[in-house]
């Protein structure tokens, strides 16, 4: 087969060509800055949003092992309506490990809005179930990528949620039960589970079920030394959004690790880290990620 020379440089052309770059752009808590975090009204907005790949969102097991979707594993007074003279110190006596699943969906978490985010929509909304969010999903076939935060901490075992393993055990029997509901989600390869307690994601590790785990830190330290504490490299590493380094970025490419910070809300601090190569971006804001050069 002869070549001409106009079809050798279109060859040449093509081969040096590099694959558009992707990037997994992630709404925090749902869509933090415009509807209540970890709303089903936050998650479907974040959706509609065509930039949004994943959608991030936190979890905490009830007195029910009820999987339900929560940042704090009790009821926050600054964003649910509950007793505040029962909210003193650093009592907790909205504990949600101390509650049974429909108890805690009586509380409206949405009407007093967030004086963090004097943006975000004030409506009458619920702490959704896990269970409850993947129906929302199917229902409209939307198999959008989720990025699952297992909240709990040492100090916190048998008191805010269970202890790592039967943590994890609830967490995968949900999975279990949401692939099997809905196979053509392909939910293994789209879910990510992350953590800042090693724990979890060691106990997730022991099980090889096909799950991304995600290192979470807020601390100042290198990825090298972090993930040696874990055990094993993560599959993917996410620090605060201000400890991001070149140095980091490069460490964690080398391994084929992405890098992926978090919460980044100003465009131009965005549009920063997106130049510095990370991998994607988690915000409360997600409707700004349509601002992004890349």
């Amino acid at each position: 087969m002869r070549f001409t020379p106009l079809l050798l440089i279109a060859l040449v052309f093509t081969a040096c060509q590099r694959p558009p770059r992707t990037l997994d752009l992630q709404g925090h808590r749902g869509a933090r800055g415009l509807y209540p975090e970890n709303s089903l009204e936050g998650f479907a907005a974040a959706t509609a949003i065509p930039e949004v790949s994943t959608l991030e969102l936190d979890v905490v097991v009830s007195a029910d092992r009820k999987l339900v979707i929560s940042h704090e594993p009790w009821l926050n007074g600054a964003i649910c309506d509950v007793d505040s003279s029962l909210i003193t110190g650093n009592e907790r006596r909205y504990n949600l490990f101390q509650m049974n699943a429909d108890s805690i969906q009586l509380y409206d978490c949405g009407s007093l809005g967030n004086s963090r985010f004097p943006g975000q929509k004030k409506i009458t909304t619920k702490k959704p179930l896990f269970s409850e969010l993947i129906e929302m999903l199917g229902k409209n076939e939307n198999w959008i990528q989720l990025n699952i935060e297992t909240k709990s901490a040492p100090e916190g075992d048998g008191i805010f949620h269970p202890h790592p393993k039967e943590f994890v055990d609830i967490l995968v029997k949900e999975l279990q039960a949401a692939a099997a509901a809905y196979p053509e989600y392909d939910l293994w390869n789209k879910v990510t589970i992350q953590s800042f307690d090693h724990r979890t994601l060691r106990e997730m590790r022991k099980l090889h079920l096909g799950a991304k785990l995600c290192l979470l830190t807020e601390e100042d330290r290198e990825p090298a030394d972090l993930m040696d504490e874990l055990g094993f490299p993560a599959d993917v590493f996410s620090p605060r959004e201000d400890l991001v380094t070149t140095e980091m970025i490069s460490w964690c490419h080398f391994r084929g690790i992405p890098v992926i910070p978090w919460t980044v809300n100003d465009t131009a601090r965005m549009q920063e880290l997106v130049d510095l190569g990370v991998d994607g971006l988690i915000s409360d804001y997600p409707d700004r990620f349509e601002t992004l050069v890349y």
